[in-house]
């Protein structure tokens, strides 16, 4: 059984890619696997992104646009999980990612509006939601965990092992690609990715989600 943890930017440009990774590689090999979403949010996640588009992240106004923007989507992931479940919360993300990917530049505001909308979720109980401590709670959590293991960049991925006596946990940043992580799902011993950051650590706080 495999623990997977992805945390990742809202509408971030990379991370609907290593989404698909890594549901492509779970379903191919046929393992045994459950996926958290852990979407965050910082100066840092969104300079990243805007720099991934080649937008000028210097300016002001486009950095503000973009903080408002991938800020939205965070309190609107939170708040479709507390009103609807995690099932919905994650399609909501998957929708938005992908329009963005194919579609889009970057997330116009009335986007993930458009989403719920095509999800049959209600806009006025999310919207309302949104400020709510329930929802600012729910962030502060996710956003505990990642400052505990230490998540600088999005994407990052850590997969855990539960078969794993050591009780170890790998931890990927950025992109990699499906034979790299077929590796890690395999039962032989684990070789590191060429072009990832990898490290070791404790599961010591595994069940914090």
């Amino acid at each position: 059984m495999f623990e997977i943890f992805l945390f990742i930017n809202p509408i971030g440009l990379y991370c609907y890619d290593i989404e698909n990774k890594v549901k492509k590689v779970i379903d191919n090999l046929e393992i045994d696997a459950c996926c958290h979403f852990i979407p965050i949010a910082n100066v840092n996640v969104i300079q990243d992104d805007m720099i991934r588009r080649r937008m000028m992240a210097q300016k002001l106004c486009s950095f503000s646009y973009c903080t408002v923007a991938t800020n939205r989507a965070l309190e609107e992931y939170h708040a479709i999980k507390i009103a609807y479940g995690n099932k919905k919360a994650r399609r909501f993300l998957r929708e938005l990612q992908q329009k963005l990917n194919e579609e889009v530049a970057f997330c116009p505001l009335e986007l993930s509006e458009k989403v719920i909308q095509k999800l049959n979720l209600n806009v006025e109980k999310i919207n309302q939601l949104r400020s709510s401590d329930y929802v600012k709670d729910s962030i502060i959590q996710d956003r505990n965990l990642a400052a505990q293991w230490n998540i600088k960049k999005t994407p990052t991925t850590v997969i855990f092992n539960e078969n794993d006596a050591s009780e170890s946990g790998i931890l990927l940043e950025g992109l990699i690609n499906e034979d790299e992580l077929a590796n890690i799902f395999r039962p032989h011993p684990y070789i590191q990715p060429k072009n990832s950051f990898t490290e070791l650590f404790s599961a010591n706080h595994l069940r914090l989600i």
